[in-house]
């Protein structure tokens, strides 16, 4: 089976590369390496109706399109809303109608942060209502795919953590290790909020998974729902609560669905603490600028100017 990663050079894009290969499969990318992270020629931006022709050929050879390439996060996000509006929506449309064009199925990586606050647990059929920008744009961008492609896999995931190639701190799980391997307090704001978690390679490894048994429909892809607070306890022991400040963010995801389809979990939180403490120069520096996609975006902007 042959793969078109779209946003493939990403956090979750460099280890299902790594998991793709294991598998058996092959892919290629789509990237407009927005961040300038790597060492790229081939720069093809999707909402570039220049790129087009070249997208198109890339999709016409492939089985599948897997549709990572979003801006992620609220405060990159908001940082820039046009342009997160562009790539996440804008882009997705320009992908379904390619997709659709070639008679390709399309996974599309969603999230779970369009069920915005509940006390419920939450499943597939549960309401979305999501309560920050980036949501509303991974709302509309859901909402595309679901009305308009052919053939689609739509996977919300939980929020992510793990070690990938491209790093990223600015993901609470991630964070809060590297402030505890540094001595550093962790500061929790509320903490009483619940979160659905999944390891990136747990999400990769679904990915192909969804692909090889032709799932369609929506799946909530998390492995531990906790509050924030629970996992403050469980990496550090430095910490500090504050009140004052909170998140309005707050739901918790069935995984019943993709279980019921023989998927296994095979990372947990413990493991993820365990694997990302292992690489001590990433976490000795995880204040630089490359690991988080808000910093890269202020970077960005700067450049341009």
């Amino acid at each position: 089976m042959k793969f078109l990663l779209t946003g493939g050079l990403g956090y979750i894009g460099q280890v299902l590369q790594e998991e793709i290969k294991k598998s058996g499969h092959t892919f290629q990318i789509v990237d407009n390496d927005l961040m300038n992270l790597h060492d790229w020629s081939d720069k093809l931006d999707l909402i570039d109706y220049g790129h087009f022709e070249k997208i198109g050929k890339l999709i016409e050879e492939s089985d599948i399109v897997i549709n990572l390439a979003a801006v992620v996060g609220d405060e990159a996000c908001l940082f820039d809303t046009k342009l997160a509006i562009k790539i996440n929506c804008q882009g997705t449309q320009h992908l379904v109608s390619l997709c659709n064009q070639f008679n390709k199925k399309i996974i599309h990586i969603s999230t779970c942060s369009l069920y915005g606050s509940s006390d419920e647990i939450l499943t597939e059929e549960s309401q979305t209502f999501p309560v920050d920008f980036y949501g509303q744009t991974k709302y509309q961008q859901e909402r595309y795919v679901l009305e308009n492609a052919k053939d689609y896999c739509v996977l919300r995931l939980g929020t992510a953590y793990g070690y990938s190639s491209r790093m990223r701190f600015d993901l609470i799980i991630n964070y809060f290790i590297a402030k505890a391997y540094n001595n550093e307090t962790l500061n929790v704001f509320g903490g009483e909020q619940w979160r659905p978690f999944v390891h990136i390679r747990d999400v990769s490894r679904c990915i192909i998974f969804v692909a090889e048994k032709n799932l369609k429909g929506i799946y909530n892809i998390a492995n531990e729902n906790m509050t924030i607070i629970d996992i403050a306890k469980k990496i550090g022991k430095k910490i500090e609560v504050d009140d004052m400040i909170r998140d309005p963010r707050n739901y918790k995801a069935s995984n019943k669905k993709i279980l019921n389809e023989d998927f296994e979990f095979k990372f947990n939180i413990d493991k993820g603490i365990e694997e990302i403490n292992s690489h001590p120069n990433d976490l000795k520096n995880y204040k630089s600028t490359k690991y988080s996609n808000h910093k890269l975006m202020i970077l960005r902007n700067l450049s341009l100017k």
